[in-house]
């Protein structure tokens, strides 16, 4: 997040707001911290009770939420230890959700909605908030807050940190800076929305913190988030040209995973009655893609694939997967693309591409 100066008189008002609306929701948190730290507010409550404080929010966001989680460490709450929490905005209005092909440069810096399928991870990376530097000359210890993508060093050996005050090489100390978990996502516009044969767009998505290792490719999302610009190289060279990516605020799940999915008593015993079929496996196989005819094989094949098989642990040690893999070839026109994505909207977390 963006590092500005604090504005007194906005952090008055984000605590006035956490005071009357969210002082419960807090407390809350609290009992949790620090495995929970972030407290999640819906926009609309914001707008109810301040309409400049939620314009301001969707406008100059990293102002706002700067400022919001100041005002979050003055709220007094039953706690034996100093909270630090994120400051997230769920539910935003209609006309700040966009469709990522429709993202323009008057939508930079603003706080925005984009839904869509996750197509990618990164693993879940140390990220340097504030590096701890040794200048080389005097030992001094001189600390840098990074706000970049790029290490920032220190042009000399800062007096005011108790240094030397000369210009000098400078050694990072790993142990000595602090980290924040990192995490990037490519999210892909849903394929049910596009065109004809348009291809689906990505933005690149930044997590950090709390907000990291909670999403799997092939979950759909809406994800909130300041849009920014990043810019392009080419070598050494810096380009004119940038890219668009967004730092999220907060992420909302569109789809629950099977561990969320509820199994009701009479969805149990439907399920023990319907395995009891003779021709259970026939009609599993028949009702895959049933406009399109014949192609048994085929469709077979994706029932299969569907379930999936036991991994094997061989005698010598080697481990086959249960993944099975299916390609599908033939001429043009012949259904490929029509079973693919039946199989697509049925399998949970898949992605057509």
């Amino acid at each position: 997040m963006v590092r500005l100066l604090k504005d007194e008189s906005l952090v008055a008002q984000w605590q006035k707001f956490f005071e009357e609306y969210c002082k419960s929701d807090i407390e809350t948190v609290a009992l949790e911290y620090p495995e929970k730290r972030s407290l999640y507010v819906d926009y609309w409550k914001i707008d109810e009770a301040d309409s400049r404080l939620a314009e301001l929010l969707l406008n100059q966001p990293y102002k706002a939420i700067f400022n919001a989680e100041e005002a979050l460490k003055n709220i007094d709450v039953a706690s034996e230890n100093s909270l630090k929490l994120h400051f997230r905005v769920v539910n935003l209005p209609d006309t700040s959700r966009i469709l990522i092909r429709r993202i323009r440069a008057n939508h930079l810096g603003k706080l925005m909605a984009v839904d869509g399928l996750v197509k990618k991870r990164t693993e879940v990376r140390p990220k340097l908030l504030v590096g701890a530097f040794q200048c080389q000359k005097c030992g001094a210890i001189i600390r840098v807050e990074q706000d970049e993508d790029i290490l920032k060093e220190p042009s000399e050996c800062f007096e005011d940190q108790g240094g030397c005050g000369r210009v000098s090489s400078f050694k990072l100390l790993t142990s000595l800076s602090e980290f924040i978990d990192s995490q990037k996502i490519e999210i892909q516009e849903n394929p049910e929305g596009l065109r004809g044969g348009a291809q689906p767009e990505r933005i690149s998505v930044y997590l950090e913190d709390d907000l990291v290792g909670e999403i799997a490719p092939g979950d759909r999302v809406i994800v909130n988030g300041i849009l920014h610009s990043m810019q392009r190289r080419r070598g050494t060279y810096r380009l004119t040209a940038f890219d668009k990516t967004m730092d999220a605020i907060s992420v909302e799940s569109q789809e629950l995973a099977f561990e969320e999915v509820e199994v009701t008593s009479e969805d149990e015993k439907e399920i023990l009655r319907v395995s009891k079929d003779p021709d259970l496996y026939k009609k599993m196989k028949e009702s895959i893609a049933p406009t399109i005819y014949g192609m048994d094989v085929e469709k077979e094949a994706l029932v299969l694939q569907l379930f999936g098989g036991l991994a094997k642990e061989m005698p010598d040690g080697t481990r086959i997967r249960g993944d099975i893999h299916t390609l599908l070839v033939g001429d043009p026109g012949t259904a490929k693309s029509q079973i693919l994505t039946y199989m697509s909207k049925l399998a949970p977390r898949s992605v057509y591409a």
